[in-house]
């Protein structure tokens, strides 16, 4: 049986997601202004997001949300609030970094899908297998990897 394979594709602005959803991209993952590796970058807000989803779940694209970042401990109430928010939409996963994120997804928002961010180079089996373990649904491998690691990898 063949993968089908899905094109996820970087969000920006409000235009540049609607773009990607409408021209057929089978996920984007998009930034909030807060919690991302690209928050100097031109980001969407909460109630924007919403929008999003709508829109690209009639499309049949999926949405992810990073949260790659290292949290503080002094985010971790704006955090916590804004967890509390995501639960409550049809968002189709988390894109996250920090290690205490995962823990802290796993252990109470765990309808919450996590994704591993790319910003964890992950590049061989243990990490894979440590990072399951953490309830990390899917692993976005280090780019650094050539086609025939990705490959072994799989």
């Amino acid at each position: 049986m063949r993968q089908k394979i899905e094109l996820l594709t970087p969000g920006g602005d409000i235009d540049s997601i609607k773009a990607a959803i409408v021209a057929g991209a089978g996920a984007v993952f998009c930034g909030l202004d807060k919690f991302n590796a690209r928050n100097r970058a031109t980001n969407i807000n909460f109630d924007d997001l919403q929008g999003i989803l709508r829109l690209a779940h009639q499309h049949n694209c999926k949405v992810f949300l990073t949260l790659n970042v290292i949290i503080t401990e002094s985010e971790i109430p704006a955090l916590i609030s804004l967890l509390n928010k995501l639960v409550n939409t049809s968002i189709d996963g988390v894109i996250v970094q920090d290690f205490g994120l995962f823990y802290l997804l796993s252990k109470y928002f765990k309808n919450l899908k996590i994704h591993a961010s790319t910003q964890l180079t992950t590049h061989n089996k243990g990490q894979i297998k440590f990072l399951s373990k953490l309830n990390a649904e899917r692993v976005n491998l280090s780019r650094e990897l050539n086609i025939t690691e990705i490959k072994d990898l799989t």
